[in-house]
């Protein structure tokens, strides 16, 4: 059930994008629609990835600094 409705809204993604993408070129293959919005999805998740990534890394070196300073304060007492 939940997958089907993942499902139901990508579908519903790439039609709107195909839609958009026939009204702003003048591309009417199919096929040179759907490759438009393959790439369109596949550099977004990229992108994603990539800031999921660096947000990760940042917070990785902000609880290291945290934990460094409560082991300093810790140590002094």
């Amino acid at each position: 059930m939940e997958e089907e409705e993942i499902i139901r809204r990508a579908a519903k993604l790439i039609n709107d994008r195909i839609k958009e993408y026939q009204e702003n070129y003048a591309v009417r293959d199919k096929q040179d629609l759907l490759s438009m919005c393959v790439l369109h999805y596949a550099t977004s998740s990229l992108k994603a990835d990539k800031k999921v990534t660096t947000d990760d890394t940042e917070v990785a070196e902000k609880v290291y600094q945290l934990d460094h300073l409560l082991n300093d304060f810790f140590s002094k007492q």
